[in-house]
Parts: structure tokens; sequence; C-alpha cells
């Protein structure tokens, strides 16, 4: 949160901000640095009380959503709007501590208080309103404050501020190391996506050979140019810039590509299922793109899909980074993407003609000015300049268009003036009802009735859904955990891990919720809690595979739900069991060996069961024509064990308890032949296991679903040469979900061929 506040209030505001209230912008820019902190605190401490949440949820409802301070400043009346809203708004929210931050801060940054009583009027609205996109609402404001409380007082708004100046041309002799241009970013972007790193993406999705790096290549400049498009106003690079922040991740501290995301399969399927979730607002319709995009590229639709889901994440990513380091505003954004569109088709690769189309060629707004057909020369972002304006010009000319000028500087309001207006109303006038919650500590500071007719509107634009336990970026065990925070009261929210529905829960009457969450996989896991008109919030967790057993791997993939399991009413032990069914071998109690064995019995020719361990599917055998049956049981761990038979309508028919020995081979001498005790094609109910003998160290079993990869596990063998694996993938019970596993010796490549491969049937309990 703390980056983008000073995002929000960057170099460029600051300056603006300045300029507006007449304040030297070094001034300006020191007395938000230590006044912004102040109001935050302030604002947690009213937040501590009922009342304090309504009425800052008030007062968030009805402030527009600026997306930017400039744009605040740029409306009609639109410094007297907001410095009208703050005189209002200070005294309901900051409470005595309205005036004390004005004279603490002019006290040590100078200056004449009226300036700062000004800059710090219009500021408070700015940030109830950038707190309100990032979802602070009445339920969940004490949390929000409180997290940010006492941890700004390093903050550094709009640092090296200079005035706002005229546009100026530069070529590229006298540019700064840092400053951007145009080609300057292509040629970044294309040096970032060519080599090893552009074969890594493609491969990742579904691309071979030499072909793909190459489909990288010509991938690059249609996503590039969605990102030309979504930036044409300065709402919509706004929007792109917002969006990039979550993606900086994506790169290493040298702010290249991390080499760590592109060699983790699970980390890229992750990145590709929250690309999908841009795709839409950025190319429309995604399925006839994609369709023609495969086709240019020389592979298949789906193919394609997938590695624009892949690039546009990892291209949001470098073009935020960018962003950030040179301080750049929506504004300055928008003009630095109109000029690359008409270079794109220069990032076409050799013999991929049928990209063009893609491009819109000849159809995109390059940022020019009138007579610009002669040699233009470089557009420059500079670094240094604030509210740089995109300009070319002929070589020759050395003007560049001068900067429309920001409103003049707010003057005491003692005139009539013409204000934005909601229906004809301000829209400042909408905050008076602040007046019955607790505003009207305006009249007098001592008079503490309060009227509570007033209505709080709950705003969900920027999610309003918290997470209060486990705390983001927590280490928590492969184990079932509760979830819980606060939302919008009655909000429904559906709990999804790395795109899989795995749990639902509904905020009570005062906004709190809880959940059950089935155990992850081992790994880094994101989850996303997804509620109505948009509300979203997700965080991260670290789960550790702590207590795993020497040669047994247990996931649950993206599990969505894992009841309990319901002990059922036992039949009679020691090989007997209902009606025509029963178990002849092994004995019961008998010993049987840790590297497998068989349960034998008799039972309805043609009737299909499955045996369970201790509730654990291994697998389902057919009763015979004879009426005799065969089942196999792989690599049990040692100890006392329990097995159970069903039949196909889920009912117990046999149980039989035996005792596991352990084994006496050391993995060391292991070279027997690799066996699966599950059949290709099977159907079994989670959780479920299988497993068998091998050769070598162990194996590794990857887990795909609908395509995607989401899991994997290393499995050591064990004593006996025995390895066994555990699976819980999921989904709504009731349901049979095809999941694919495939089986590979340890240090084999995840692009080579499998040593075995099972597509299950999987039934959800």
């Amino acid at each position: 949160m703390k980056d983008i506040i000073q995002s929000y209030f960057s170099q460029e505001a600051v300056a603006y901000l300045g300029q507006v209230v007449g304040l030297d912008p070094t001034l300006t820019q020191r007395a938000l640095s230590l006044g912004l902190p102040l109001q935050i605190d302030a604002l947690a401490a009213h937040a501590e009380t009922p009342e304090g949440r309504a009425r800052l949820g008030e007062a968030i409802s009805n402030l527009p959503r600026f997306g930017s301070v400039q744009e605040a400043l740029s409306t009609p009346s639109g410094a007297v709007n907001l410095q009208q809203a703050g005189e209002l708004l200070a005294p309901a929210l900051l409470g005595g501590q309205a005036d004390e931050i004005v004279q603490q801060v002019t006290r040590r940054v100078g200056g004449s208080i009226g300036g700062v009583q000004k800059v710090m009027s219009m500021t408070l609205p700015l940030v109830l309103s950038l707190l309100g996109r990032q979802g602070m609402t009445a339920v969940n404001a004490d949390t929000m404050l409180g997290r940010l409380r006492g941890g700004l007082t390093d903050l550094s708004l709009g640092a090296a501020a200079a005035p706002v100046a005229a546009a100026v041309t530069q070529t590229g002799a006298a540019l700064a190391d840092n400053a951007i241009t145009p080609s300057s970013l292509l040629d970044a972007m294309k040096a970032e996506f060519s080599g090893a790193t552009a074969e890594k993406v493609g491969r990742a999705a579904g691309f071979t050979g030499a072909d793909a790096g190459k489909a990288v290549m010509g991938a690059l400049p249609v996503v590039l140019n969605a990102l030309v498009n979504k930036g044409r106003t300065e709402a919509g690079a706004g929007e792109l810039l917002k969006q990039a922040q979550e993606f900086e991740r994506v790169l290493g501290d040298d702010g290249h590509l991390s080499g760590n995301l592109l060699g983790d399969s699970a980390e890229l399927a992750r990145l590709e299922s929250q690309g999908r979730g841009l795709l839409g607002g950025l190319f429309g319709n995604v399925d006839t793109l994609t369709g023609r995009l495969g086709t240019a590229l020389g592979g298949s639709g789906a193919n394609a899909g997938r590695l624009l889901a892949l690039l546009t994440p990892m291209v949001l990513g470098l073009l935020g980074r960018s962003a950030r380091t040179s301080r750049m505003s929506p504004l300055v954004l928008t003009g630095l993407l109109g000029a690359m569109g008409d270079k794109l088709s220069g990032l076409i690769p050799a013999g991929m003609t049928g990209l063009t189309g893609l491009l819109g060629a000849g159809a995109l707004g390059a940022a020019t000015t009138a007579g610009a057909a002669a040699a233009p020369t470089e557009t420059v972002i500079a670094t240094a300049v604030p509210e740089t304006r995109v300009v070319e010009t002929p070589a020759p000319v050395n003007t560049a268009k001068p900067v429309t000028p920001p409103p003049p500087p707010v003057t005491p309001v003692t005139t009539t003036t013409t204000t934005e207006r909601k229906g004809g109303i301000p829209w400042w006038v909408w905050l008076l009802p602040l007046l019955l919650l607790g505003g009207c500590w305006l009249a007098n500071q001592n008079n503490k009735t309060t009227t509570t007719t007033t209505t709080t509107t709950t705003q969900q634009d920027g999610g309003g859904i918290i997470v209060n336990n486990p705390q983001s970026d927590s280490n928590l065990p492969a184990e079932p955990f509760t979830m819980s925070g606060t939302a919008a009261p009655d909000m429904q929210l559906r709990i999804e891990d790395q795109g899989q529905t795995v749990a639902e829960a509904t905020a009570d009457a005062e906004g709190n919720w809880t959940a059950e969450i089935p155990a992850p996989t081992p790994g880094e896991h994101t989850y996303s809690i997804i509620g109505g008109e948009n509300a979203k919030s997700e965080f991260k967790v670290n789960v550790t595979d702590e207590g795993a057993g020497d040669a047994t791997g247990t996931t649950t993939e993206t599990p969505e739900e894992t009841p309990a399991e319901t002990p059922a009413e036992t039949p009679a032990a020691g090989g007997t069991g209902t009606g025509t069914f029963a178990i002849s071998e092994p004995a019961e109690s008998a010993e049987v060996s840790a590297t497998g064995f068989n349960l034998k019995g008799t039972g309805e020719a043609g009737k299909t069961y499955e045996l369970l361990e201790d509730g654990t599917s291994v697998g389902t055998f057919v009763v015979g024509d004879d009426g005799t049956w065969t089942a196999d049981v792989a690599a049990p761990t040692a100890g006392d064990k329990t097995y159970t038979i069903r039949d196909s309508d889920g009912n117990e028919v046999a149980t039989l308890p035996v005792k596991v020995a352990a084994g006496t081979t050391a993995a060391g001498e292991c070279t027997q032949d690799l066996s699966v005790s599950l059949n290709d094609g099977e159907t079994v109910s989670a959780p479920f296991r299988f497993g068998g003998v091998g050769s070598g160290t162990g194996y590794t079993v990857s887990v795909r679903r609908a395509g995607r990869l989401v899991g994997t596990k290393e499995i050591p063998l064990g004593e006996g040469c025995t390895w066994s694996y555990t699976s819980n993938p999921g989904g709504k019970p009731g349901t049979v979900n095809d999941v694919i596993y495939e089986v590979r010796a340890s240090g084999t490549s995840a692009e080579s061929p499998a040593d075995a491969t099972l597509n299950l049937k999987v039934r959800a309990q």
C-alpha cells in the first residue's frame, strides 16, 4: 500500500498540487511527506470505534474515485471542490488533530500556515478516495488503516519535485541514462523476450523446438498492440499502471525476468491462470484472436491462448517497472504508448506476415503534431521533467507544443463559483450527511449527540474483502486450515486456490466470515477471495512439507472440498463380508509385505468394487466370470492397516485388518522395473493412493487438470524399493473429474516422455 500511495502522489502530482495552491514544489513535497502519515494515523485512531468506521464509510462511499491527483484538479473547479471537501471532512474524521497536524507540519517545513492548510485540506479527500479504490469500507477501515498506522514515517512523496514546466523536445544525445523513448522501450522488450528466455516461455505455452522462441517473438507485438489500444486514454493508461503493479513480481532484482519464475512450472501455471483474467479486457474476442494468432504462429489456437496468458502479465510487469522507476504518470504513459503504435510492425519476425492484420496496421493513432511527416525526432519521456508531453516535430524545429496550464492557485472561497455537479449538486455536498454522523463537531466540538438515521453505503469497487487469518506470506503446514476475515455484511464469497474453487463462505451481519480450507499442496499458493460486484482480494502463503514420509508423496492439488471421513458401519472382519462377497486371503491380522501384496476372495461375477486403505482409495477391481477376484495393494507403509471394500453404490461389503512389515531392501540397491498399481482410465474416489516399486533414487509425479499443470511431487524410493503417492485433487462433491498423472524418474526433464501416464476419473467426495 505504501508503494501505491507514493505512486499516486508522484513527482508530477506533487508539483501540480503545489502550483495550484501557490507553494514552492519542494515545500509541497516536504509538507505532504510529513503531513500525510499524520493524517493516516489520525484516521486509524478514528476507525477504532464503530462510530468512526461509520463516518469513514460514509465519506468514502460519497467521494468520487479519482484516478490521479491531476484528474481531480483538472475538472471544473476541481481545486475548490477538493478544498471544500477537505475542510468539511477534517473536523469530522481527524477530530482535534486536524489543526495540530497543520501546525506541526508548518513548524517543520516553514512556509505560510495558510498554504500548508490548503495542501492538507486537498490531500485528505484524495487519500480517502485512494483508500476507497483499494477496497476500504466501514467494515474493514480499522484493519486497513491499522496496517498503515506508524508505517509511513519514512514516506517521501514526489521526491525531487520540480515545477510543472513546458514540454521539452530533446535529441538522443542529450538524454539522461534513464530517459524512456518508444524505441528504447521496444528494444528492451525485444531483448528481454529473445534467446533462451523466449524458448522457455514458448515451451511453457506448449510450443516445441525452434518454434517456441519464434512464437514468443511473434506474439510480443500483438500483446504490445493491445496495451497501446488500452492506453489511448489517460484512464486506460492508469488502469494499465495499476494492473502492472501486481506483476512486477515476475522480475528479479536486476529488472529482468526472474530465472526462478521461468524454471518453476507451478509458478508459471499460476501466472498463466492470472494472465487469462487479463485477456478479455485487452483483446476483446479472445477465441477469435487466439485462433488467428495460432495460425500465424504455426501452432494451435489453444497454445496461442496459453502464450498470450503467459506473455501479457510478463510484459505488464516490465512496463510497470519502467514506469515506476521513471515516475511516469498515466498521462505520460498515454503519449509513450501512442508513439509506439506505428513501430510495432517492425517487431514481427520474418515469415510471419499474417501477424500484420492483428496489429491493426495503419489504424493506430500515434501521438504526433501537425506536420510531423518530415523526419521526426525521437519522442522522449524525460524523467527529470514532470508533466512532460509527448512531442514529435520535424528535425529542424526546436519548439514544442506548450502544456495546458493547470487551474490557477486556490484562493479563499469568498465568491460564488461554478462547481462540478452530480444532478445539479456539487459532489462535495454529498458529504454533508457526515454532519449527522459526527460532523456536527464543526459547530460544536463538545457536542457528543449523534443522529444515526443516515444510511451507510458499503463500497465494493476496490474489493472490500479483507483476510485477517492467515497473514499473507505466512508459512503453513500441508494441512487443512481456517481462513477468516471481513467483507460487506451478508456478502457471499468464493475462495479459489490458483483458479480452482476450494471453499465458499457468507459474511454475517457484522461482516465477519470464516471458511475451512482443505490441505494445500507444498509450495507457494495464491488464494483469491471473490465476492459480488467485482469485489476480490488475494494473498499468498507458503505451504511446507514437514512430516511427509520418506517414501510417500501426498498432495491435494488445488482441492475444492475434502470433508472429514465419516465412519460407516463395519461388517464382520476376518475375511468374511456381506451377501455373496468374501475375502479369502490374507488372513485376518496377517503380516504382509511392504513391497505389496494381493487380496483375494469371491463375489458376484462382473461386479466392480473399490478397495480402501484406512479410508484412502487404492483402486478398483472386477469379479471374474468364475466368481473370484484379486486386488493389488502397492507399497503400503509399515504398521497396522485396515482394508475396506465398497460396492458401486458406496456400501461397505467387507473389511480386513492386517499388519504391514517393514521392507528389507535398501533404496540404493533398487533395479526393478517401474510398476504402477492403478490402470490407465480407472475410476477412483478421492482421496486415493497409488504406487509400486522401481529403480534409481525415486520418481517425480506431475498432475495436470484441463491441460494445466497443478502440482508436482518428488518421491524418493523407500525400503523395499517402493514408492507411494496419495492424491486429493478435489472438486465439487459427487462430480467425476478427469485428472492426468505423469510419473518420471527423478531428475528427468518435465518435457521428456513420462515413464508412466495415468488418465484417471476421480470421484470427489
